[in-house]
C-alpha cells in the first residue's frame, strides 16, 4: 500500500499569522480511510494511553514498519468509536493539525495549506482567528519540538547509511525506504525496545533518553566506519 500525502486544497502558502479557524463539528468523517503516520513520540503517547509497550502497540495498530497507523478493514481509524476519537489527548501531530498541512524547507520556515475536504466532513472553515492560535488550541507545540529532533537524526541516519556503501541514487532511495516504512523503521521507533524499563517513563524523559541512545548508535557506527 502506498502512503501519499493527503491532497492539498489550496497552495502551500498560509503562515501562522494568516487568517484561519476551524470549528470541528464531531462528525468523525476525518477518521475515515486516512493514511495517519506517526514517530517515536507519537507512538509513546498513543502505547501508554492504550496502557501498552511500545514494542506492543507497534505490532498491534500499526504497519508499514510502524509508521502507520492501521485502519479497521472499513477504512476507520483504529481509535474511532462512533463519532469520537479514544486516545483524543494522545491523537498524532497531523491529526492535530487538521485540516491544515504542513511544509518546512530546508532554511528551517515553515508554511500551511488546506487540505482537500473529507466527503460529508461537517467541520467548518473560516477566517475568525489565525494559523498561530488554531496550532496553540490543538497543542502541536510539544509534538513539533520533538519532530524536529527525530528529523534531524533521520537525516544523520540517511547520511550514515549513504557513507557505509557507495552512495549511488538507488541506494539512497533504498535507505530511505528501509527507514521510512521498512525492516528499519520499528527498530527506531520503538522506544521501548531502546531505553531500560527502570528508567522513569514520562515522555519527555523517555524522548531524551531514546534520542541520545540513537545518538550514541550513530556515533558508534561512524567510528567503525572511519
Amino acid at each position: 500500500m502506498a502512503y501519499a500525502r493527503l491532497p492539498l486544497e489550496s497552495e502551500v502558502s498560509l503562515r501562522r499569522d494568516s487568517p484561519f479557524s476551524y470549528d470541528c463539528a464531531g462528525c468523525g468523517r476525518c477518521c475515515h480511510d486516512k493514511g495517519i503516520r506517526i514517530g517515536p513520540y507519537e507512538a509513546l503517547r498513543l502505547a501508554r494511553a492504550r496502557g501498552l509497550s511500545t514494542t506492543a502497540f507497534l505490532a498491534q495498530f500499526t504497519e508499514a514498519g510502524g509508521t502507520v497507523l492501521r485502519n479497521r478493514a472499513d477504512g476507520t481509524c483504529p481509535f474511532l468509536a462512533g463519532h469520537a476519537c479514544e486516545v483524543h489527548a494522545d491523537r498524532p501531530l497531523v491529526c492535530r493539525l487538521y485540516p491544515l498541512g504542513r511544509q518546512v524547507d530546508p532554511d528551517g520556515g515553515e508554511t500551511f495549506g488546506l487540505l482537500a475536504p473529507q466527503n460529508g466532513s461537517e467541520g467548518r472553515r473560516g477566517e475568525a482567528g489565525t494559523v498561530a492560535e488554531f496550532l496553540h488550541r490543538q497543542g502541536v507545540e510539544p509534538f513539533l519540538a520533538v519532530a524536529a529532533r527525530y528529523a534531524a537524526l533521520y537525516d544523520r541516519m540517511l547520511d550514515v547509511l549513504s557513507r557505509l556503501e557507495p552512495a549511488t541514487p538507488q541506494r539512497l532511495a533504498n535507505d530511505r525506504s528501509a527507514l521510512d516504512t521498512g525492516e528499519l523503521a520499528s527498530a527506531w521507533l520503538d522506544i521501548d525496545a531502546t531505553v531500560p524499563t527502570d528508567t522513569p517513563q514520562d515522555p519527555p524523559t523517555l524522548v531524551d533518553l531514546h534520542v541520545a541512545a540513537l545518538t550514541r548508535w550513530l556515533d558508534e557506527i561512524e567510528a567503525h566506519a572511519t
